[in-house]
């Protein structure tokens, strides 16, 4: 939340309440986020947001002016999604941000937060990391492109990145896979 220049930032936790809990997911982080030290004063909480796209489309007004670069943080079977979306919202927006990734843990939700795991969660978040990544290649190729840019943000549609972006994510997810995969059958 600081530079090494001492600058503040702010630390945007975005997150509706898609599994219509009572709590949103930026309320979560932003907790998570507190006892981990983050001061009050550079959370910034986003709370409509109901999947990744509109994750990507709130943060916009909530940048810094002049904003160069966004740290994303998502699990890991979560960010070669993530990253193509929030890239595809900032390209339709003309907009020139870098995004550098920073993978969590996958299930870091239920191992060091307090949080129960059998708290009340939509079908999604109640699967395994694994499976959860085997659903990420379907996803990318049959719902993001043809859905997902078109219908997750009421009135308005994202245009594609190139196809080469969609063959970089897919990749990512098939290497995460294999990894996953791997220590799986090592342990």
């Amino acid at each position: 939340s600081r530079t090494s220049h001492g600058l503040r930032l702010p630390v945007i936790a975005t997150g509706g309440d898609p599994a219509r809990t009572g709590t949103t997911e930026a309320e979560i982080m932003g907790r998570i986020l507190k006892d981990r030290g983050v001061p009050e004063e550079n959370l910034v909480l986003e709370p409509r947001a109901l999947n990744t796209l509109q994750n990507a489309w709130e943060v916009l007004p909530l940048l810094p002016e002049g904003c160069r670069e966004i740290l994303l943080v998502t699990s890991d079977f979560h960010m070669p999604r993530a990253a193509y979306l929030f890239e595809a919202v900032l390209a339709s927006r003309g907009l020139r941000v870098k995004i550098a990734q920073h993978s969590a843990e996958s299930d870091c939700l239920h191992q060091n937060t307090g949080l129960s795991a059998s708290m009340h969660t939509s079908a999604i978040n109640a699967q395994t990391p694994l499976q959860r990544l085997l659903n990420e290649g379907r996803f990318l190729r049959e719902e993001v492109v043809q859905i997902g840019l078109k219908e997750h943000i009421p009135g308005i549609e994202i245009p594609p990145l190139p196809e080469s972006r969609m063959e970089q994510a897919l990749q990512e997810v098939h290497m995460l896979l294999s990894q996953k995969q791997s220590v799986r059958t090592t342990s």
